[in-house]
């Protein structure tokens, strides 16, 4: 959630006079005081103001890795055949999501030194993400991926070598933020690279979506998102989350994208019903959902209003791609 011009100008004149009333920052500006107070509410619930005393939340510095690529998505049939194309893959949708919500994540991603990546490029930049890490391959075009109603997948893209590369190359920047946001192709590389459980290592953030084993990697993940079909098997998603937890991950949330989420850490567990009318696909969505997660927690609200900040975020990431 962007800040609108006026909260910017009373967030900046906030940071130099924290102490001033609102009676003060009414007379200053020129508004109501009831205009004043709707203002401040807004900058609370967009977790810019953490409560009463202006006081401000921290920047936080959120790196996400994944790739991007040109999406070419073919539905019906030869007589009646839909053909769309838009900029996606995991790292574009989830910088975009944490964009809207005023986050400027550093985007570290492997993009062709085409005119389709210079394009991709300025729409991330527009968007307002970081584009400063991205690495531009001299040789290799940037990825294109064709998929079909049918199950049909073409993809034009990058070796993991490629990728590996632009990761060493930029290990600074993914050792040195607050939220490490991973796409799940790269979790177990990245996982290798960092250190071991340290108080200055980054959160390490990922998602995944259980249709079978899940893979011991994953136990690195501090905040990890698992998505099911149905808790059919809720004592069974219950022991594995137990598992993660045993082996480092501190919370631990499973969802169908539809009814509920559940949280596991070392306080127990805890079950959450989603909001209604925010339901999403519970294995194409887990990344949105991820990026509400993020948002909320990066910005200090509690584990249950940022879950249902996540699966808002989910819900609309669905209706919008």
């Amino acid at each position: 959630m962007k800040l609108t011009s006026r909260e910017n100008e009373i967030v900046e004149f906030l940071r130099k006079e924290p102490l001033i009333s609102q009676d003060e920052l009414a007379l200053h500006f020129g508004i109501s005081r009831s205009s004043i107070a709707v203002h401040i509410s807004n900058l609370m619930k967009k977790g810019i103001i953490l409560g009463k005393g202006y006081v401000f939340n921290k920047k936080v510095s959120v790196v996400i890795v994944g790739q991007v690529f040109l999406e070419v998505s073919v539905h019906g049939e030869l007589d009646n055949t839909l053909i769309d194309m838009k900029y996606s893959g995991f790292a574009a949708e989830v910088s975009k999501a944490l964009a809207g919500y005023g986050v400027k994540a550093k985007l570290i991603t492997v993009i062709g030194n085409d005119v389709l990546g210079s394009n991709i490029v300025n729409d991330l930049k527009a968007k307002e993400v970081d584009i400063a890490n991205i690495y531009r391959h001299p040789e290799k075009r940037t990825c294109r991926k064709i998929v079909s109603d049918k199950g049909l997948c073409l993809v034009e893209g990058y070796s993991a070598k490629d990728f590996q590369q632009a990761i060493e190359a930029r290990e600074w920047v993914a050792s040195n933020c607050d939220w490490l946001v991973v796409e799940p192709e790269f979790q177990e590389a990245i996982v290798r690279k960092l250190p071991s459980r340290e108080d200055q290592s980054p959160c390490l953030c990922g998602c995944w979506f259980v249709d079978g084993e899940i893979p011991a990697f994953l136990g690195r993940c501090d905040l990890l998102a698992l998505g099911v079909n149905d808790f059919q098997k809720y004592d069974l998603y219950l022991q594995k989350g137990r598992k993660l937890v045993e082996d480092g991950t501190q919370n631990c949330i499973i969802t169908d994208g539809s009814n509920s989420a559940v949280l596991i850490n070392n306080q127990g567990v805890s079950d959450f019903p989603l909001p209604p009318n925010q339901s999403f696909n519970s294995q194409t969505g887990m990344h949105y959902f991820l990026a509400g997660l993020v948002y909320g927690l990066s910005v200090g609200y509690p584990i249950r209003q940022a879950i249902r900040i996540a699966s808002g975020t989910a819900n609309a990431g669905g209706e919008k791609h």
